[in-house]
């Protein structure tokens, strides 16, 4: 592997670990000569991708990515758009929201706010879920065709949550309630005690995809008020579509109870 390479393999390691990491971990983990891990984390930190702690010798994220971060999919108007929609709908309910991109089996989140009820739910940009057990994942993968998503989850990850689906049928059911009704829920599954109610919309023009979610603490939410904010959500897609034209997949624009 060469240094790019390995540069990426030490931030993907680092991802979901603790914040900090030493030179011995990083060796350990990917397998690579102390000698090596201790010069590429070095050169890292110079370059800015890292930092370093004067006291403890620690690595950690550096603020050059944080700053590259924030430019992703920053200045398109579609993302902007929604992003400014859901800021008023986080002001006109108090609940948490956000948007969210597919990547593999996994969602990661682009933009999201917190709410201003007292039981807040706080997912930061960057922050990764599993696609099966999130309702923003569920209606990003109802858009692939059914052949893609069975080779994705093929074999079918593990999750001990006992509301999210176990398999793949029950997965496959899922996603075709969501296409069916043009939004899905999500309740106590990827993350405990938090759901959501989201919808999915694409770029008319590069096709790319994104899911708007509301989430919310799950004990505190009854079902007509998720009824509700589904509606909403459907409501603020139906706007951008107006503004924006039609996405590439067609979807139900109706809540149904």
């Amino acid at each position: 592997m060469g240094a790019l390479s390995n540069a990426v393999a030490i931030l993907r390691w680092a991802r979901g670990r603790e914040p900090d990491f030493g030179v011995s971990e990083v060796a350990l983990g990917l397998a690579m000569p102390k000698s090596t891990a201790s010069r590429l984390l070095k050169d890292m930190a110079v370059q800015g991708l890292l930092e370093r702690d004067a006291a403890t010798q620690r690595y950690r994220v550096g603020m050059l990515l944080l700053e590259l971060g924030r430019q992703y999919r920053a200045g398109q108007p579609l993302v902007e758009a929604a992003d400014a929609a859901l800021i008023e709908l986080t002001r006109r309910t108090g609940f948490a929201t956000g948007i969210s991109l597919l990547d593999g089996v996994e969602i990661v989140v682009l933009r999201s706010r917190p709410g201003t009820h007292p039981l807040q739910v706080v997912t930061p940009p960057g922050a990764r879920s599993p696609a099966w057990a999130n309702s923003t994942g569920r209606n990003l993968l109802a858009r692939l065709p059914d052949a893609e998503i069975a080779r994705r989850f093929s074999p079918y990850p593990a999750l001990d949550r006992p509301n999210a689906p176990a398999n793949f049928g029950q997965l496959m059911e899922r996603i075709g309630r969501a296409r069916a009704r043009g939004f899905d829920e999500s309740d106590d599954e990827a993350l405990p005690g938090v759901a959501a109610v989201s919808v999915a919309i694409a770029d008319p023009t590069s096709g790319d995809a994104m899911s708007l979610y509301v989430a919310f603490s799950g004990l505190h939410v009854n079902r007509q008020r998720r009824r509700e904010l589904a509606a909403m959500l459907l409501d603020v897609k139906l706007r951008l579509i107006d503004r924006f034209g039609e996405e590439t997949t067609a979807e139900p624009r109706r809540a149904h109870g």
